[in-house]
């Protein structure tokens, strides 16, 4: 299973919890750099609140999980 999917799967029911819906997850690097970005959506859009609090409910499950080897950047953003 895709790093993308695994997250996926862990972060789809935190970012209903929030009444967003998960768009993608995308797992790139950039550079000498890797980033895990969500992309979450919702019915009358999405603000910095929404993508800060998903962020923070996302990040400790992130850390539990631990399903990416490397160091990378985490990001919640809008779709």
């Amino acid at each position: 299973m895709k790093v993308t999917e695994i997250v996926a799967e862990f972060a789809r029911p935190v970012v209903e919890s929030y009444g967003c819906t998960l768009w993608d997850v995308e797992y790139v690097r950039e550079g000498a750099d890797y980033f895990l970005r969500l992309y979450i959506d919702r019915e009358g859009g999405v603000d910095i609140s929404h993508c800060e609090a998903i962020s923070r409910a996302v990040d400790p499950i992130l850390d539990e999980k631990d399903p990416i080897a490397e160091s990378y950047h985490f990001e919640v953003c809008s779709a």
